[in-house]
């Protein structure tokens, strides 16, 4: 397989969020260890980025806007994390699928890890099967799926239970197909390439919607290149991007008494 980068697009608004104005890759949910064998604070980009290096990926990018210099002084360069991070900017709010083409120049002909600094997902080793299931399967893009009982506000992904093909991803449907979502994802330079090449179609202009990027998963469907699901039946997707979901990753993820 080739060389594998991590991408991480934390440039978003978070205005589920509103009133709450700092980042909310920065919130704290749940505890570490630290050096010392002590409980330290653990904010919630941290999540997704031990997930990463825990499927064996090193060098990871992380997309930041103008108001989100707070997560590159929090992370640094990544040593304490046994990463090796980068920053890109997305300088204009223009949705998740721009903040990840900006990522093309640095990971083309690469395999890409990409996962969301608001959202923990288990198993601890989920990339570490997605990739070897994208591998095995020489597909073009992998989508892990995670159960939910909330799949109305997420993305619920319809695949072939006999292939695992992806035949379909809903973005917050009315009635949901299936009860899951996808909750990482990766993929190689065809999709990079198809990313890419999708956003260069859409109007340009001030003005203009916010691309989603579960419509690139169904162009991409679409057009007939290799689309998988895996499905993580023993695992479990927490969106922290609103105040319930929030509180109910507190309630999984802290004790009421964190122990030294």
């Amino acid at each position: 397989m080739a060389r594998a980068f991590g991408v991480v697009p934390a440039a978003g608004l978070g205005s589920r969020l509103w009133p709450y104005r700092a980042p909310k890759e920065l919130i704290q949910i749940g505890y570490q260890p630290d050096g010392d064998g002590r409980l330290a604070p653990r904010a919630a980009i941290d999540h997704i980025l031990h997930a990463l290096r825990g499927g064996g990926v090193e060098n990871v990018l992380v997309i930041v806007s103008p108001a989100k210099w707070e997560v590159l002084r929090y992370l640094g360069g990544g040593d304490q994390l046994g990463l090796a991070l980068g920053y890109l900017c997305q300088e204009e709010p223009r949705g998740m699928p721009h903040a990840l083409d900006l990522a093309r120049p640095f990971v083309a002909g690469s395999t890409v890890c990409m996962g969301m600094p608001d959202t923990i997902v288990t198993p601890s080793d989920c990339f570490a099967r997605l990739l070897d299931f994208h591998e095995a399967r020489d597909a073009d893009l992998s989508l892990g799926l995670f159960p939910t009982a909330q799949p109305e506000s997420l993305a619920p992904v319809v695949i072939d239970p006999a292939t695992h093909r992806a035949l379909a991803v809903v973005d917050k449907p009315a009635v949901a197909p299936v009860a899951n979502t996808w909750g990482i994802a990766v993929w190689s330079p065809a999709f990079t390439e198809l990313l890419h090449d999708f956003l260069a179609r859409l109007p340009r202009g001030t003005g203009r919607p916010e691309s989603l990027l579960s419509d690139v998963f169904n162009e991409a469907i679409g057009v007939g290149i290799r689309v998988f699901g895996l499905p993580f039946d023993d695992g479990e997707f927490l969106d922290i991007g609103t105040p319930a979901n929030l509180m109910r990753a507190r309630t999984l993820l802290e004790p009421a008494e964190p122990r030294p």
